[in-house]
């Protein structure tokens, strides 16, 4: 892989050390935290200096690769050498010497990779287990190492017999409506013939252990048909929510919550009550085969997919609980619990690895779920299909959390290739294609990351790297933060009122000056209200904190608001005329 040391910058899969006295002693922590992430690359013998980066070069490159060898197959010094030969590179960069060390995330059952003999070492610094995020690395919490811990095990874990817990935990009316489900769809299966205890054991919802004679309803059975007052006894922080944003008038148009008592609370009622709904008014043309209009589509499949992949790769004993929330332009779907897999392998379908083996074998019972691991690439191939931009899959960590945001927009809408045109004038032309994604990106999403950035362009990290310093060298991007968590947006040369599509009487508002579509949202929420805040701005309208900002500073600059107040108190008004 090509490799420009100077257009690098920091970031959660980049890493440079010096190493002018050998192997440095805080490669370890990195090590560690890039296996419990998402992998990433040590370069020894190169340093920082304002932002960028310079070949320095290492004196003797046999002996830190030889002492790095050794280390990692000392299990006293790390648990587990999750590296091959081809892990390690020696390169020449304007005649130094630096090495390149490439490590990958480690497979869920050699998770955690930690440091000394004790995952859960607290009192050293240096040993332990690591992660990494965009301020670098950080130890793990005893909650996250034991989410690791729970991972590594063939057994799924919602196979386990819940002490304490029995039938009559369960909600019978869901037990019928499952059987109902699965009679519709294959009337003759020998299951439906069964008692409830027999039906539920064939399932998964119910458990027996042969060595010890235990028996009861599983984790699965708890989860898939319980009372939602049973399943919090087990599972405090379990919580399902679904909501529509559709209008600004109201907070949500439509809400489904689990603990709001009208209902079972149960993840297989959540499932069918929500899913026509999610669903429902998708803006896309019907197909036709053999000359029948198919009312199905593949991005209805692709939405029903994801639904089901929110709820099988759950970890119900982590915070926040399932959120899906459909707007009109976008889905998102966030669900506790991180991938087994790499995100690389997520994308590329083929590989099966659901955390919960029960629930994912009930919902294939009914025609819901992919059993190859294809869910991810489904939607993707849904998404490109309808020329829509790419689906966004965010891992966060601390507590772990997966987040995919799905946009209903055009990959390049017609408003954002016009401003940027605007804006940039003859150089557009001499824009690359990457280049022209990654300003799109940061018009569309307000802002673009180095990892973002990597999934637009089905790139790896120093590509997107590169991409994104060269913007930011010729003026098109500017950034918000430094190193791993650095922010990429666009610059004010693109903020200009001729950009705007906006030409209709309402959108002016009765001024000369023509605002954009989310300037004419805050014109008239204070309109309607008499004054607006950021926190206002980020919950009714839902515009994040930084493009708030920009909104009331071009607003203010149009003399269409004005801001009164100080610190904590500031709020934007009409400005008197």
């Amino acid at each position: 892989m090509e490799l420009d040391i100077f257009s690098l910058v920091e970031n959660d899969e980049i890493e440079c050390k010096k190493a002018a006295g050998g192997l440095p002693k805080d490669l370890w922590e990195t090590y560690s935290a890039f296996a419990n992430t998402n992998g990433g690359r040590i370069l020894l013998g190169v340093k920082e200096e304002k932002g960028k980066f310079y070949p320095v070069g290492v004196e003797n490159s046999e002996n830190i690769i030889k002492d790095l060898w050794d280390n990692l197959n000392n299990s006293k010094k790390v648990s587990s050498n999750i590296l091959s030969n081809n892990s390690v590179e020696v390169r020449a960069i304007e005649d130094k010497t630096i090495v390149i060390i490439n490590v990958p995330k480690a497979d869920r059952r050699q998770r955690p990779v930690y440091i000394g003999e004790n995952p859960f070492n607290r009192e050293s610094k240096s040993l332990g287990t690591f992660r990494r995020n965009y301020s670098g690395d950080y130890k793990c919490s005893s909650e996250e190492i034991k989410r690791m811990l729970a991972d590594q095990g063939e057994t799924s874990q919602d196979s386990v017999i819940i002490d304490g817990f029995g039938i009559e935990d369960l909600n019978i009316d869901t037990v019928n409506s499952f059987r109902n489900r699965l009679g519709a769809l294959k009337s003759q299966h020998p299951w439906l013939s069964l008692d409830n205890k027999t039906f539920l054991y064939k399932i998964g919802a119910y458990g027996k252990d042969r060595k010890s004679g235990k028996e009861g309803i599983t984790a699965a059975g708890l989860l898939m048909f319980g009372e939602e007052r049973s399943i919090i006894d087990e599972f405090p922080k379990y919580f399902l929510d679904y909501r529509e944003k559709i209008s600004d008038e109201v907070r949500w148009d439509y809400r489904v919550i689990s603990s709001d008592g009208t209902w079972s609370g149960n993840l297989f009622d959540f499932y069918f009550k929500i899913i026509n709904k999610v669903t429902d008014n998708l803006n896309i043309p019907f197909r036709t085969i053999d000359g029948i209009r198919q009312e199905d589509t593949r991005v209805h499949k692709a939405v029903r997919e994801a639904v089901a992949n929110t709820i099988i790769h759950s970890d119900y004993r982590l915070p926040r609980g399932i959120v899906i929330e459909k707007g009109k332009t976008y889905f998102k779907f966030f669900n506790p619990g991180n991938l087994r897999i790499t995100r690389e392998e997520a994308l590329k379908g083929g590989i099966s690895d659901p955390r919960n083996e029960n629930i994912f074998k009930m919902f294939n019972l009914l025609g819901v779920g992919e059993r190859a691991g294809s869910g991810l690439e489904n939607i993707h191939l849904a998404w490109r299909e309808q020329k829509w931009i790419v689906p966004d899959l965010e891992e966060s960590y601390n507590p772990d959390s997966i987040t995919l945001t799905l946009k209903t927009t055009s990959i390049l809408p017609e408003k954002s290739i016009k401003k940027l045109k605007s804006g940039l004038k003859e150089k557009y032309s001499k824009l690359s294609k990457d280049e022209v994604m990654a300003l799109v990106a940061a018009e569309q999403e307000e802002y673009v990351t180095n990892n973002r950035l990597q999934q637009l362009l089905d790139t790896h990290t120093v590509n997107s790297n590169k991409i994104l310093s060269s913007l930011v060298d010729k003026g098109f991007l500017e950034t918000d933060g430094v190193g791993r968590g650095t922010k990429y947006h666009l610059c004010s040369m693109f903020n200009i009122d001729t950009l705007s599509d906006t030409k209709n009487d309402k959108a002016k508002l009765d001024f000369d000056v023509i605002l954009d579509d989310d300037e004419t949202r805050i014109l008239n929420y204070i309109v309607k209200n008499g004054f607006i805040t950021n926190l206002l701005c980020r919950t009714e309208l839902h515009l994040k904190k930084h493009k708030s900002v920009r909104l009331f500073n071009s607003l203010m600059k149009k003399e269409k608001i004005e801001k009164l107040g100080d610190g904590n108190k500031v709020k934007y008004a009409l400005k008197n005329r």
